[in-house]
């Protein structure tokens, strides 16, 4: 029984990123094309977020 619902669940998915994907060929958007980064970029990200953070908390704080 519980493989019955992984498994219409997974089609779900796959249904909906198809008709995604035929409306965006449909109107003519371009193809999404994420950009790829490094471990070390992301670091560095999360980082600075992590301080910006704490610094907008003391601003708030004062």
């Amino acid at each position: 029984q519980f493989s019955y619902y992984t498994v219409l669940f997974g089609v779900s998915r796959a249904m909906g990123v198809l008709s995604a994907l035929c409306w965006s060929r449909a109107m003519g958007f371009p193809l999404e094309r994420p950009k790829s980064v490094t471990s070390k970029w992301v670091k560095e990200f999360l980082a600075n977020k992590a301080k910006e953070a704490t610094a907008e908390k003391k601003l708030s704080q004062n």
